[in-house]
């Protein structure tokens, strides 16, 4: 086996056959970075290439997740000028490899495990929508936050939408609405929900269950389920990046400046109970 990689804001540890990733950025509730995303990625090619690790685990640092994209970069790709005509948004483009990512991490040989807790706003969904095991803490918070900030659930969209459904995927998405594990559970976005300090239990449960079935059969399965089950169209994660820009370099700008000052943006509608 290879040495593990050395990646930016992620910490790695090997527990027998198990890889255990740990976001680790706490002061911004593990809010992921191109870094990460890059790191992320990388380790997806280095655990392909390592067949000796069975199960890969993700979890956040400080008792939270992660919540979802890094504000501050989304400020920074509001300063790349805007492209010529018919040619690719650097901000489409940015967008994309989150997309990339995830199809990654949804084709990895290995088992993969989610722990969730503390919140799992935006990008944070679309990581346990591609996981096999999603073991949440019952007090988590979840968000499809991307619209409250006018921007598209762009990457993660499509598999969000096919982890739990169109018409559940569209509620959530559409409302940008806080929702509960319980909720998550109910959905099928989470497998599990334990409360207390039972998160590292309820792991040790799976790992077992997962050390009981040969490794090679278990990646044969995901590669035949991956084959049968509905496929991510990549020219879609092409057209969101795309939308995503567009929302961006529009009123999402506003978004992320009311964001960064803790303001409600402008386009925020009250509706107060009717006398009648």
């Amino acid at each position: 086996m290879t040495a593990l990689p050395n990646l930016t804001d992620i910490v790695l540890e090997q527990r027998q056959s198990t890889l255990i990733a740990t976001l680790n950025r706490p002061n911004t509730r593990n809010a992921l970075t191109a870094a990460m995303v890059e790191g992320l990625a990388a380790l997806c090619d280095w655990l392909a290439a390592n067949r000796e690790i069975r199960v890969f685990v993700l979890r956040g640092a400080g008792g939270c997740f992660c919540a979802g994209g890094d504000i501050k970069e989304f400020g920074d790709q509001l300063m790349l000028p805007e492209p010529p005509p018919d040619a690719v948004d650097p901000v489409a483009k940015g967008n994309r490899v989150f997309g990339d990512l995830l199809l990654k991490l949804d084709a990895v040989p290995q088992v993969f495990i989610t722990l969730v807790e503390g919140a799992a706003f935006g990008g944070a969904n679309g990581l346990i929508s591609v996981a096999d095991i999603s073991i949440a803490d019952a007090a988590t918070k979840f968000s499809l936050s991307e619209t409250a900030l006018g921007v598209v659930p762009a990457q993660i969209g499509p598999f969000v939408l096919r982890k739990i459904g169109l018409f559940g995927a569209r509620r959530l998405a559409l409302t940008g609405a806080h929702f509960s594990a319980v909720e998550a559970l109910r959905l099928g976005l989470v497998d599990k929900v334990v409360t207390g300090d039972a998160l590292d239990a309820a792991l040790l449960d799976s790992l077992n269950a997962v050390g009981r079935c040969e490794p090679e059969a278990n990646a044969a399965t995901k590669r035949v389920f991956n084959a049968a089950g509905p496929r991510i169209d990549p020219a879609v994660l092409d057209m969101a990046a795309n939308e995503f820009a567009a929302c961006l370099r529009g009123r999402g700008k506003d978004g992320a400046m009311a964001f960064a000052a803790k303001k409600a943006p402008d386009w925020v509608e009250i509706y107060e109970e009717s006398d009648g």
